[in-house]
């Protein structure tokens, strides 16, 4: 089974072996401690920043909840940006742990404008901290982090962008982009197995929390983290394992301009898709990471999906009202060779065919025109 999915996606060959490795006592060795650190600052510099990162053992929701910990205080307000199912999620953070949260939600096919959004922060606040998503896996949107939180900024904001599909697989300099935490996992495009959230924080996030006096809970509670040195290197044990992994799968990543192949990818698909006579998503603003494609009205997705597996590929479906009429393509991380996705388009291809629907022309010499211009 090929997984040519939103992800998780397929690991690279390099972190599955270096996952093999037991070499040392991440408890007790100093050896590792700083290659551990070492690894954390390889991730801030694919990012362009000198800003700190911190890997976490857990799954990225964990980081998204981490950052809400740690940045909103009791009663502070909050405005979550929406327009996307991950976006409306922050609220339920937001609200369990006492902030008052404001949601601002547009239509889930494109991204926000800035003057609107201007016009309701001035009219309904003000927020001391705003959440929001950089790329909606369920919808393939993709939003412009950097002049969104210029704006937030501008009217006193912290930040908390959920970067977790985005990460590796979009341009993204942390230090221009102008957020407090960017949060990323390693199952998307950095394609190194499931398990790890990466934290990146501003100074000013730095700041926040060091001044804060209580921070709820312990395992989310970055002060524990932020403390070393100290009595302890790290506020529980590392999975040294999934530590190796991630640092074959940045050593590989650094080794060519991972975006702009993304975007390669992505513009390709998009053209094979339209050409073909399909419809995209998103009416703007669409992700390099995935793209999302509206079935003929006479298809349904699970039904689609299930017939593409029977053939050897897995992709995505989407969520809520859309799980019906949606499918969703993964072109992020180790999903990125040519010749599968030529071979994902001819199952397509046969998919449609036997279910009855007549494209425009075949997806898959559409993507090979696409892709080589």
């Amino acid at each position: 089974m090929k997984l040519m999915c939103a992800g998780p996606t397929a690991v690279r060959q390099k972190s599955m072996e270096a996952m093999g490795k037991f070499l040392t006592n991440p408890d007790l060795d100093p050896a590792y401690t700083r290659f551990h650190r070492k690894v954390e600052e390889k991730y801030s510099q694919l990012l362009h920043t000198q800003c700190r990162s911190i890997i976490m053992l857990g799954e990225a929701i964990m980081g998204l909840e981490a950052a809400v910990v740690n940045l909103m205080e009791k009663n502070d307000r909050v405005l979550v940006l929406s327009n996307g199912f991950f976006g409306a999620g922050f609220m339920d953070y937001v609200e369990s742990y006492g902030g008052q949260g404001t949601l601002y939600e547009i239509g889930y096919d494109h991204s926000f404008n800035l003057k609107e959004l201007e016009a309701f922060i001035d009219a309904n606040g003000p927020f001391r901290l705003a959440t929001m998503v950089h790329c909606e896996t369920p919808t393939g949107i993709s939003n412009d982090i950097a002049a969104i939180c210029a704006l937030l900024k501008s009217k006193g904001m912290m930040t908390i962008v959920d970067g977790v599909s985005s990460v590796m697989g979009e341009q993204i300099d942390f230090d221009a982009a102008g957020c407090d935490i960017l949060i990323g996992g390693t199952q998307k495009a950095i394609s190194a197995p499931t398990g790890l959230t990466l934290l990146t924080l501003s100074q000013r996030a730095e700041d926040k929390i060091h001044q804060r006096e209580e921070i709820t809970g312990y395992y989310l509670n970055l002060k524990n983290y932020l403390a070393y040195p100290g009595d302890f290197d790290f506020p529980y044990t590392m999975n040294e394992n999934l530590v190796y992994a991630l640092d074959a799968a940045l050593d590989e990543i650094a080794t060519t301009d991972f975006a702009a192949i993304h975007e390669q990818f992505a513009s390709a698909v998009r053209q094979a898709v339209q050409e073909s006579g399909l419809e995209l998503y998103p009416k703007e603003a669409y992700s390099n990471t995935l793209t999302a494609v509206l079935l003929p009205e006479a298809l349904k997705a699970p039904d689609f999906m299930e017939r593409l597996k029977a053939e050897g590929y897995l992709i995505s479906g989407s969520m809520g009202e859309l799980k019906d009429t949606v499918i969703r393509i993964g072109h992020m991380g180790n999903n990125n060779h040519y010749e599968d996705f030529v071979e994902l388009f001819t199952a397509m291809d046969k998919v449609f065919q036997d279910m009855g629907h007549k494209l425009n022309g075949p997806l898959a010499e559409n993507f090979k025109k696409a892709f080589q211009k």
